[in-house]
């Protein structure tokens, strides 16, 4: 039996997408961007989400120039629209703050996280910015029910390597056969599971067909399945 569950943030429990586009399109209205322009804030949001994807690779990679995830996003801005350096930081600024307190939930998520926090402890592992990630936790009012909470960027390392498992169960006091894994990511998630021993459970959210090369002890494409796979 299962003494606690530990979940990925980004698009498992908090949906990251809807996030990133609202908090644009309030920082774009905020600063009197694309107001009743359709057509020219799709132009924008194609060709501003493919350069900020290729810098934020780099940047986890370290293969870049960019030292923070606020010279990402300024360099996105700078290299989608013609403004000044001084406007791109202001942008930036501005939709940094919206992103950090923003809080989507993913369907079912904060129910399913209330009834388990009876019974569980509680953890999430997540790749991503630990000031984005606390606060936006925070924001859901969910940050107090986590016995531990391991961000990529303050342990050094990241999913898929075993070791920023063991951070967690370290921090949990359990062994690694005494916790289930939940996230959406294969590349991450299940391998990082695999690694480090871990049952996982695989949010199917976008409904892919799996192969043989993984098998994860459970899949779900809701949350809520969550509470009868257990």
């Amino acid at each position: 039996m299962y003494k606690a569950i530990i979940f990925d943030i980004d698009n498992t429990l908090l949906n990251y997408s809807l996030s990133e586009l609202d908090s644009m399109k309030r920082t774009l209205r905020d600063h009197e961007l694309f107001i009743d322009e359709d057509e020219n804030w799709d132009k924008f949001w194609e060709a501003y989400t493919a350069i900020n994807f290729r810098y934020w690779i780099d940047f986890v990679n370290k293969q870049g120039p960019h030292q923070s995830i606020e010279e990402v996003l300024t360099s996105s801005f700078r290299d989608t629209l013609n403004l000044s350096p001084s406007q791109n930081e202001l942008l930036t600024n501005t939709y940094w703050d919206y992103f950090c307190n923003t809080c989507y939930f993913e369907d079912g998520a904060e129910e399913v996280l209330h009834s388990l926090n009876s019974s569980y402890k509680l953890g999430v592992i997540s790749n991503g910015v630990s000031e984005a990630q606390r606060k936006r936790l925070t924001a859901g009012n969910i940050y107090d029910i986590f016995q531990s909470i391991v961000v990529s960027d303050e342990a050094g390392i990241r999913k898929p390597r075993k070791e920023i498992f063991d951070l967690s169960l370290n921090e949990l006091g359990l062994s690694n056969h005494e916790v289930l894994f939940v996230g959406d990511s294969l590349t991450d998630d299940y391998r990082g599971a695999k690694n480090a021993g871990i049952d996982f459970c695989f949010y199917n959210r976008n409904v892919v067909t799996l192969t043989e090369e993984h098998q994860p002890k459970y899949v779900v494409s809701q949350l809520h399945e969550l509470l009868g796979v257990i």
